[in-house]
Order: structure tokens, then sequence, then C-alpha cells
């Protein structure tokens, strides 16, 4: 994987990507309302994104098959938990339909902009 010239690099010095962080100034500052959380490790840094996320008030969606863990024994727990309290948990799949269906209509050489 890359990174584009125009993407944020963040460095996050915990497990949540918000604490001690610029990404809910950069998110607020975008207009933005939902996160999508993917990555590893589904039981620590994942889990604790969505998490402060979810309390600092944006529509969190967290992918059950793009997040990992290091002991597949705590994938399961951790998305019930997740789901219960906190977030959408959707398939890769999931999340792509439902970008697609609220993807406003891209004008001439614009990128839509769907996060």
């Amino acid at each position: 994987m890359g990174r584009r010239p125009d993407e944020a690099l963040i460095r996050k010095p915990s497990y949540g990507a918000f604490y001690d962080t610029p990404l809910d100034t950069m998110l607020r500052n975008l207009g933005r309302d939902t996160v999508i959380v993917t990555g590893t490790l589904t039981n620590y840094c994942c889990g604790t994104t969505a998490r402060q996320a979810y309390e600092r008030g944006y529509k969190v969606v967290f992918g059950s098959d793009t997040t990992a863990t290091d002991d597949e024994s705590r994938q399961e727990p951790e998305l019930a938990v997740l789901r219960k309290g906190f977030t959408l948990v959707l398939t890769a799949e999931g999340i792509r339909n439902r970008l697609i269906a609220t993807a406003p209509a891209p004008e001439d050489g614009d990128r839509a902009n769907i996060a």
C-alpha cells in the first residue's frame, strides 16, 4: 500500500487515532460525520478508535473483514461489543454497497466525496 500525496498522514501516540492527534479537527473541517474503521488490531487500535469516534459524535462503521487480531478468538467478541453499543459492523462488500448507494454523482472531472 502507498499513500497519495493528497492524503494526510496521522501519527498516533496510542491505540486510538483520535487521542492527541489532529484527526477530529481535520474531519470536522472537512464536514465529515462518519468514520470507517479498518486495520489491525481489532481489539486494540481499531476498537479504541471506534469508541473514540463514537464518543465524539461520529457515525462509526467498522469493517468485520477489514480488521484483524493476533488471536482469531478475539475477533468476534470485540465485534459483538462494538456492534451492540458503538458501531455499525459491516463486511467490506456491505461498506462498498452503502458508499455506492449514498455517493453523490461526481461532476465532470471531480471525485465524489463519499467518506
